[in-house]
């Protein structure tokens, strides 16, 4: 019995139930695919789920190493060093024979560091064709304790679902919500990581096309966002920072896509 066991720790230690997408490792902290987006139509789970059907859906999270928690309904920065979710109860409003399993298998998420999580199984038929809004809860562990949030929320905004259809619909093959797909190109910027008062975001495009830039502070507000012609090859814009408080921002930039995503940090002695 014991070696049996043994065998088995073995498998699912060698075969994580999924794995962090490459695609996002240079990309600042979130959870990707990024949220559902009711303006542009895309991002979130851009595929359903069929009744009676094998689905699985992965998510990619990488955890900040700074958060804004409200600390006596005071907003305060703080350091953080990882996440967590219940192994079992920490996603609800998955249709029934759904779950979620995580990489690392003990839901931890360590910041800095890329982990994933996977939604799957077979939906059964004692489930309602439609869509699904999902919460899930998580604890942040921080140097001032846990503080308990919840998604989507305030510190996290957006929106994830799963859309169920009959079974041996065609949309479990081709969804019928527009596929996401990250930026062709790379991304930097200029100081890192301590800007004072303008930051030269440097834009490797593959192609050229009309791009959306967006600055959003810690707690997703977007601070700004502005269009831009890319030209194929390297781009540069300056924002000025000059009214930014000392903290952590972020900077995304896409091209009718989810986009890539990275951090700069502000601070002015």
């Amino acid at each position: 019995m014991m070696i049996a066991l043994f065998q088995m720790y073995n498998f699912f230690a060698q075969n994580p139930v999924c794995l962090p997408n490459a695609i996002y490792k240079d990309s600042a902290a979130g959870i990707y695919p990024r949220p559902y987006n009711d303006s542009t139509k895309i991002g979130g789970i851009n595929r359903a789920a069929c009744i009676d059907e094998e689905f699985e859906f992965p998510l990619t999270v990488i955890i900040p190493d700074m958060v804004t928690v409200p600390v006596g309904g005071i907003p305060v920065t703080l350091g953080l060093e990882s996440a967590s979710l219940d192994v079992n109860n920490a996603v609800t409003g998955l249709p029934k024979g759904l779950k979620y399993f995580c990489n690392p298998n003990s839901c931890v998420m360590l910041k800095n560091k890329p982990g994933c999580v996977v939604i799957k199984g077979i939906a059964t038929a004692e489930n309602k064709i439609g869509v699904y809004d999902l919460v899930i809860n998580l604890k942040l562990i921080t140097v001032l304790g846990t503080f308990d949030v919840t998604f989507p929320g305030a510190l996290f905004p957006g929106k994830y679902f799963v859309t169920l259809a009959a079974k041996g619909s065609k949309s479990c093959l081709t969804s019928d919500i527009q596929a996401s797909k990250g930026f062709e190109g790379n991304l930097s910027s200029f100081p890192n990581p301590n800007a004072t008062d303008r930051i030269s975001i440097n834009i490797g495009a593959y192609k050229s096309g009309n791009s959306f830039l967006t600055i959003t502070d810690v707690t997703g507000r977007i601070l700004s966002k502005t269009r831009h012609q890319l030209n194929q090859g390297e781009n540069t814009i300056v924002i000025p920072t000059h009214s930014f408080s000392n903290g952590t921002y972020f900077y995304s930039i896409n091209q009718g896509g989810l986009g890539l995503t990275k951090r700069f940090v502000v601070y002015k002695e």
